[in-house]
């Protein structure tokens, strides 16, 4: 039976290979030449992951030395394989991105996001990831994100555009955008609201406090993203030779909510602290306005925005995402962060949070 099956796969009649090992499977069960030319079959047939698969358990299990150098060699060549297409894949991709280069508008510099995966999805996401970047299957996991989007790397985005569509077609999530369309955002800071009803009426200024008012329909919000901003001091503390030290720490976190008007390229920029609750529209309620703290006020002002808008999207992973952006300074260093905090020294958490809010943006479109 050895031989026939074999023939039949060198020839390329499959049907009769398959039905052979099927014949051969119910009068040997537990033979691993069945297994063996089953996945010499699969191999044949362009079914190399399965084939490779099979092979590696099938060496695990058989102690027969002449069945063992077959399953050697037959591994040798799915690996020559797939360095084979493991190049030809990373040539084209070179290629395309020479091609696309060309074009000045994909030369703009543009930032690369991996989006999050659920965990039960990661290990094959994992191994298409490890090809396609050519990664071992450890790291390339452990890049994946599983909460936030992960600030990847950078570069053209003729170049990020086209390393998108190859993750997402093995539907690895992921996006990217230049620098230029983050920048062409219009962001104003919201002073307080006027009016919320039936049109939202907005006293808010731009970052060089030209004063503006902004009116808009409740359905032109599209979605808003929450995040907190550490604030910092410089303290002297006793160090561990009992000599005072000047150290950074964090004193307080400001909170922030941003407001997406995306049809009209507008980000509405809230701040706990420097919003004017005594002004405007009395979230709160008129006769507990004087004893409530800024707290209240500002959960008062969230909790309208949740319940006024249950189904709208909210962005608020943006800690853990600020994390991964810290590994772009030089990135960081090159977006307005659009923030009023006084803050004695600069610090990239403004920037890369106005990068949050921008990419959520973006993203929407």
């Amino acid at each position: 039976m050895l031989k026939e099956v074999a023939e039949a796969i060198e020839r390329h009649d499959y049907k009769t290979a398959e039905y052979l090992l099927q014949t051969w499977q119910q009068q040997e069960i537990d033979n691993p030449w069945v297994v063996f030319y089953t996945a010499r079959l699969a191999e044949v047939k362009g079914h190399l992951k399965s084939a490779s698969q099979q092979y590696r358990e099938l060496l695990q299990q058989t102690t027969n030395l002449k069945l063992i150098g077959q399953i050697r060699q037959r591994m040798e060549c799915l690996d020559e394989i797939d360095a084979q297409n493991q190049q030809k894949v990373k040539e084209e991709r070179l290629k395309a991105i020479a091609q696309a280069n060309r074009d000045p508008v994909n030369q703009e510099p543009g930032i690369f996001i991996l989006e999050p995966i659920p965990n039960e999805a990661k290990k094959q996401a994992a191994q298409q990831f490890a090809q396609i970047m050519q990664l071992d299957p450890y790291t390339a996991r452990l890049q994946l994100p599983s909460r936030a989007w992960r600030f990847y790397r950078t570069g053209t985005i003729g170049e990020l555009q086209i390393l998108k569509e190859t993750l997402k077609s093995v539907t690895i999530p992921c996006f990217c955008a230049t620098l230029k369309d983050i920048q062409n955002i219009k962001v104003y800071q919201i002073n307080y609201f006027l009016e919320i009803y039936p049109i939202v009426t907005v006293v808010c200024h731009t970052n060089h406090g030209k004063p503006t008012l902004i009116k808009f329909e409740p359905s032109e919000l599209v979605q808003r993203v929450e995040g907190i901003l550490p604030v910092f001091e410089e303290c002297l503390e006793v160090g561990i030779r009992r000599k005072m030290e000047r150290r950074t720490r964090t004193l307080d976190y400001i909170q922030f909510c941003d407001l997406h008007l995306k049809e009209r390229n507008i980000i509405l920029r809230l701040c706990a602290q420097t919003y004017k609750y005594h002004q405007g529209f009395a979230f709160l309620g008129k006769n507990t306005i004087d004893e409530a703290t800024s707290r209240d006020h500002w959960n008062h002002l969230i909790t309208y925005f949740k319940e006024r808008f249950p189904q709208q999207s909210v962005y608020s992973e943006f800690t853990p995402f600020a994390e991964t952006a810290f590994n772009f300074p030089e990135t960081l260093k090159l977006i307005e962060p659009n923030l009023e905090l006084l803050r004695r020294e600069d610090t990239l958490w403004d920037q890369a949070f106005h990068l949050y809010s921008s990419l959520a943006f973006l993203k929407k479109s």
